[in-house]
C-alpha cells in the first residue's frame, strides 16, 4: 500500500510504500472489537514501523460513526533519528496517520449504499 504525506503549509509532501499488517482483536477490557495494525516501509529504515490499534464506535445517530488510530513509532537511525523527529519527523507521522484515516473514510463512503423506501401510498 502507499500512504500519502502530505504536509500541510510546508513543500515537503511526499509518498511511500509501506507494507500493512491488520488483524482484528478486542480491547484490553474484551469489550469491543479492534482492528491492530502495523506498517513498516519497503526497501529502506530511515522510517519508522508504527504498531497501534483501530477502533471504530457509532453514535446515538446510526448514520454518524466515527475511526480512532492510537498508536506508537520508534523514530529510526537511534539519536540522529530522535533528533530528526524532534524537528519534523512527529509531524510527518501526524500526517500520515491522519492520511490513512482519510484513506479508510473514504473506502468505507464508496463502499455505502444508502437505500431510501419509498412509499407508493397503499
Amino acid at each position: 500500500m502507499r500512504l500519502r504525506v502530505p504536509m500541510d503549509g510546508s513543500l515537503l509532501a511526499f509518498e511511500r510504500e509501506v507494507r500493512i499488517e491488520a488483524r482484528q482483536s478486542r480491547d484490553d477490557d474484551n469489550l469491543n472489537s479492534v482492528v491492530r495494525v502495523a506498517w513498516e516501509p519497503e526497501g529502506t529504515v530511515i522510517f519508522p514501523r508504527f504498531e497501534g490499534t483501530l477502533i471504530a464506535w457509532g453514535e446515538d445517530d446510526p448514520m454518524r460513526s466515527a475511526i480512532e488510530l492510537w498508536g506508537h513509532y520508534t523514530p529510526p537511525l537511534g539519536a540522529a533519528g530522535q533528533v530528526f523527529d524532534d524537528v519534523i519527523g512527529y509531524e510527518i507521522a501526524k500526517a500520515t496517520a491522519r492520511e490513512f484515516l482519510r484513506d479508510i473514510k473514504r473506502d468505507i463512503e464508496s463502499r455505502s449504499s444508502f437505500t431510501k423506501k419509498v412509499s407508493n401510498g397503499g
